[in-house]
């Protein structure tokens, strides 16, 4: 959870600068694949009965090639804008939520190590990448 207290946010705004594993913000490992902690950079402001939260997370993200199976890491950075209504009585909003959900949602359905991926042989399951298998 990267939660804020409205109060902490001035007239000028308010930075968060954090790292956060996965689990901080309710992802597990079955909805997506993190290798690092997140990074959460944001900016806060009051405009207008809303805050409003420019966000840039960065983390480092595991797939799997849907060709060939082969493990891939990629570091990516990611930019969200958020706004939140400010209603009475609320004291503070859940930053991390509302990047779960955003992160979920970006998660492709499908990834591959490069355009030109063989894949893998369907008889003997050679990587068509590395080696050029004898089935016929």
């Amino acid at each position: 959870m990267i939660k804020i207290s409205v109060r902490d946010i001035s007239s000028k705004g308010l930075d968060i600068d954090q790292s956060v594993p996965m689990e901080g913000i309710g992802l597990t490992a079955e909805e997506v694949d993190i290798r690092s902690l997140l990074s959460v950079k944001a900016h806060l402001e009051k405009v207008d009965g809303f805050i409003i939260a420019d966000t840039r997370i960065k983390a480092e993200f595991g797939y799997f090639c849907a060709r060939c199976l082969q493990e891939l890491f990629k570091v990516e950075e990611r930019s969200y804008k958020f706004d939140f209504e400010l209603t009475d009585g609320i004291e503070c909003i859940d930053l991390g939520e509302e990047i779960r959900q955003e992160i979920i949602m970006a998660n492709p359905p499908k990834v591959l190590c490069k355009k030109s991926c063989k894949g893998i042989c369907p008889k003997c399951g050679m990587n068509l990448n590395i080696e050029q298998c004898q089935c016929a």
